[in-house]
């Protein structure tokens, strides 16, 4: 499962499941890119919650355009 994660400067970064599970924290945000699968994000939502997490996500448009979005992820 391959996860694209948007950085705060605004570059693509490709990383697998388990990578981000060993990465993830506590009270967190994490933007992915709108080319990751909504699948994958669910199958990682899911493996979250059975580690203990609570998940918030949510679809961001910040643009018109019809491919102008993001996925917003806050875990807490």
């Amino acid at each position: 499962m391959e996860l694209k994660l948007v950085t705060t400067d605004n570059k693509i970064k490709t990383m697998d499941m388990e990578k981000f599970l060993e990465n993830v924290k506590k009270d967190s945000f994490y933007y992915f890119h709108r080319e990751t699968s909504y699948k994958d994000i669910q199958d990682l939502i899911d493996e979250l919650e059975k580690r203990g997490y609570s998940v918030y996500f949510r679809e961001v448009k910040y643009s018109l355009e019809e491919n102008g979005y993001m996925y917003e992820m806050h875990i807490l």
